[in-house]
């Protein structure tokens, strides 16, 4: 019997994409573990080059699987890990540090650009900022600061280098000030401990990114993340303000907030993005979730959610991690 193995390979390397990108989506496989499996990637090239042998021998089906197999699973975890697959090695134990103080008005603006490792950003007492940053390899840091901004980006190095190695940043923002925040981060570990903050804007935009988010009694007049292949969990608490939107592509997050929470989500829903608003106990007008506090609170969530392949979990069960 004759089989047709172009539509054979791509039809399995299609399947194992997808069913390796939602298992890496869903938590059944670690981010870090397909990371890892890429500095496997002449595999991929060995599985073609077999399939090509056998093309012609009794064994050419045998080939053509294990080929597809191969390749669905290598574009499946590219999907879903991005620019993470480039991103291994070592922090450097060395580290660096710089500070300066907002001294002109009370707000400030800060632009963080990160690009692999892990980026943690905190608010400390008074108008003073700070930042302590541990880079590898050949990437360099662009950090301009005056009295009402601090800029930062981390440049990638040219060329694909699995090696290239990941870096460190901490940085301290002073409480005292209300800022206009945006964090660019890529294949990253991302700690915002912005609890009791003031921002008249908080911009998200983590791509193959692992996201925790602390805005107890922190207060967002415009919040916006837009994450591609990642997770997210945001903590709130009874004194939180937090409104925006929030657009998920191959993403999951969790967001947890007290029983008693105003909250109200509207909801741009298809086949591929999930959520439980259902099963908390809103109350539902169209595409639009809202709990009876809502009206009238001074502090609450008002959120505007779209995603295509992701998931939102409000309140999960054991909590944001």
């Amino acid at each position: 019997m004759h089989v047709n193995r172009g539509p054979l390979f791509w039809g399995l390397a299609l399947v194992t994409a997808g069913a390796t990108a939602l298992a890496v989506q869903q938590g059944y496989i670690g981010r870090e573990t397909v990371v890892a499996a890429w500095r496997l990637w002449p595999v991929i090239l060995i599985a073609i080059g077999l399939s090509i042998i056998l093309g012609r021998t009794p064994f050419s089906v045998i080939g053509t699987i294990v080929a597809a197999l191969v390749l669905g699973v290598a574009g499946g975890a590219l999907v879903t890990t991005g620019p993470g697959i480039a991103c291994t090695g070592d922090i450097p134990g060395e580290s660096e540090t710089s500070g300066g103080e907002f001294v002109d008005g009370d707000a400030a603006t800060v632009d963080l650009s990160f690009n692999c490792g892990e980026l943690q950003v905190g608010m400390v007492a008074g108008r003073a900022w700070s930042t302590e940053t541990a880079i590898a390899g050949s990437r360099e840091l662009e950090l301009r600061a005056d009295g009402t901004s601090l800029l930062m980006d981390s440049s990638d190095e040219e060329g694909f280098d699995l090696n290239r190695g990941r870096q460190r940043w901490a940085v301290g923002l002073g409480s005292d000030l209300a800022y206009d925040l945006q964090v660019s981060a890529n294949a990253a570990d991302v700690d915002l401990e912005l609890a009791g903050g003031s921002f008249s804007r908080l911009d998200l935009d983590p791509n193959a990114a692992n996201v925790f988010v602390d805005l107890s009694g922190t207060s967002v007049e415009e919040f916006r993340m837009a994450m591609k292949a990642g997770s997210a969990d945001i903590q709130t608490d009874a004194a939180t303000i937090l409104d925006g939107a929030l657009n998920l592509n191959a993403g999951a997050i969790e967001l947890c907030t007290p029983p008693d929470a105003a909250l109200r989500f509207s909801v741009d829903a298809n086949v591929t993005f999930s959520h439980n608003l259902d099963d908390r106990g809103l109350m539902q007008s169209g595409d639009v979730w809202e709990s009876d506090a809502f009206d009238g609170a001074g502090a609450f969530v008002d959120l505007r959610l779209e995603g295509n392949a992701a998931s939102f979990t409000l309140n999960p069960d054991g909590g944001c991690s």
